[in-house]
C-alpha cells in the first residue's frame, strides 16, 4: 500500500473511531424505569432446586439462589434470589454453585432485591473481540486497523441510527438502504482510501443493493410474504402499537443482510482489476473488463454457496424437524418461513449476480479515463 493511501486510512480511522464515540454519547430515548437500576456481577454460592419440575429437557418453577455481589455501591451484599423458568428453552437460565451471573438490583423497604438476568458472558465477549482486534491488526495492518474500525461503525451506527430510526416509524426500506449506502462508503474508504479502487467498490456495491433491493420487494410480493415470521415481531408490533410495517422490515433486513457480501464481492472485483492494470498499464479495456468478469464468476461461485450455508446453518434444526418428522419437501417449501429464508438466499445471489458484471464494467470504464487523462495530460 502506498504511503499517501496508508496516511488517509490511518486518518479515516481516526476520523471513525471520534464519529463513533459521539454517537455513543446520543442519549437513548428508551431507557424505562427498570433500565435505571443499577446492574452487577453477581457470583452463585448455591442452588436450590427442589421447587423445579422437569419438562422433557426443560424445567418448570422456582430455582432459588444464594448470591454474593460483586461490584458496584451494594459489593459484598449476600443475599437470596429466585430464578424463575417456565419450561421454555430459549430463554430460561439454570445456575449452578460458581456461575458468575449478570444481576438487576432494586432497592425497597424490605431490602435490595436481586433479580437474575442471564450468566456473565461480558468478559468472554470482550477476549474474543480483543483477540479479534489482535488479529486483524498484526496480520493485516493498516487494513486490519480499517476493517476492525468498520466492525465498529457498523455496530454503532446500526444500534444508535438505525434501530432509533425504525423504532420512530421510518420507513424500514429508506432507512435500512441508507444505512446500507453509509456503511459501504465509510467500510470502503477505510480499507481502500480515497482511491479508484475504493469508488468502483463502492458504485458496484451500490448497483449490486439496488438489484437486490427491486428483487426483494418484487419477489415479497410475488411470494406472499409479510414478515409475520421474523423473531420477536408479535412483541414488537404490541409495543409499537401495531407502527411498524413488517413487509418493508423484511425486506430491509433482507438487503442490509446481504449488503456485506456485496461489498466483498465489489472490492474482491475492483482490487485484482486495479493490480492488473499497475502491473500492466497499457492492459486494453476489452482485456480488463475480461479479468474482472473472470475473477467476479470465481468468487460468485463460492459466494452464493456461502450465503445458502448461512441461511440454511442457522435454520438447520428446522429442517431437521421437517425432515424428521416426514413432511414432505412441496410442504416445506411452501411454508412460510421456510420460502423467507429461500428468497434472502435468492435474493442475496441476485444481487451478487448482477455486481459481478456490473463492477468490472465500473471499473474498466474509470480504468479507460483515467488512462485517457493521462494520454491528454502528457500530449500537453
Amino acid at each position: 500500500m502506498k504511503n499517501k493511501t496508508r496516511r488517509q486510512c490511518w486518518i479515516l480511522c481516526g476520523v471513525m473511531l471520534v464519529f463513533c464515540a459521539l454517537l455513543c454519547l446520543l442519549p437513548d430515548p428508551y431507557l424505562n424505569v427498570t433500565s435505571a437500576f443499577p446492574r452487577a456481577r453477581v457470583r452463585v454460592e448455591s442452588a436450590d432446586n427442589s421447587m423445579l419440575d422437569a419438562v422433557g429437557i426443560t424445567y418448570n418453577g422456582v430455582q432459588t439462589c444464594a448470591v454474593t455481589v460483586l461490584d458496584g455501591p451494594y459489593a459484598g451484599l449476600r443475599t437470596v434470589s429466585c430464578n424463575y423458568l417456565n419450561s421454555a428453552l430459549d430463554k430460561d437460565k439454570l445456575f449452578q454453585a460458581g456461575d458468575t451471573a449478570w444481576a438487576m438490583l432494586q432497592e425497597r423497604e424490605s431490602g435490595v432485591t436481586v433479580t437474575l438476568i442471564d450468566h456473565y458472558r461480558m468478559d468472554t465477549e470482550l477476549a474474543m473481540l480483543a483477540v479479534l482486534a489482535l488479529a486483524l491488526i498484526g496480520f493485516g495492518g493498516v487494513v486490519g486497523s480499517g476493517a476492525m474500525v468498520s466492525l465498529a461503525a457498523s455496530t454503532v451506527m446500526i444500534w444508535k441510527l438505525l434501530i432509533p430510526l425504525l423504532l420512530r416509524e421510518i420507513s424500514p426500506i429508506a432507512a435500512a438502504f441508507v444505512t446500507v449506502v453509509l456503511l459501504t462508503v465509510i467500510i470502503d474508504l477505510l480499507v481502500a482510501g480515497f482511491t479508484r479502487r475504493c469508488a468502483v467498490a463502492v458504485l458496484g456495491a451500490l448497483a449490486g443493493t439496488l438489484v437486490t433491493c427491486s428483487a426483494a420487494w418484487l419477489l415479497t410480493l410475488t411470494l406472499k410474504l409479510d414478515g409475520g415470521d421474523l423473531p420477536y415481531v408479535v412483541p414488537l408490533l404490541a409495543q409499537s402499537a401495531m407502527g411498524v410495517n413488517t413487509r418493508e422490515l423484511y425486506i430491509g433486513m433482507m438487503f442490509l443482510a446481504n449488503s456485506g457480501a456485496l461489498m466483498d464481492l465489489s472490492m474482491d472485483i475492483s482490487a485484482s482489476m486495479e493490480e492488473i492494470r499497475v502491473h500492466k498499464p497499457d492492459v486494453s479495456r476489452g482485456a480488463l473488463i475480461r479479468s474482472g468478469l473472470s475473477v467476479g464468476r470465481s468468487v460468485l461461485g463460492t459466494m452464493t454457496t456461502t450465503l445458502m450455508l448461512a441461511y440454511s446453518g442457522n435454520y438447520l434444526s428446522m429442517l431437521m424437524y421437517f425432515v424428521g418428522q416426514g413432511t414432505p419437501v412441496t410442504d416445506i417449501l411452501n411454508l412460510k418461513y421456510v420460502a423467507s429464508q429461500l428468497l434472502n438466499t435468492l435474493v442475496g445471489s441476485f444481487g451478487l449476480v448482477a455486481a459481478a458484471p456490473l463492477t468490472a464494467a465500473i471499473a474498466s470504464a474509470l480504468a479507460g479515463r483515467a488512462r485517457n487523462d493521462a494520454v491528454s495530460a502528457t500530449g500537453e
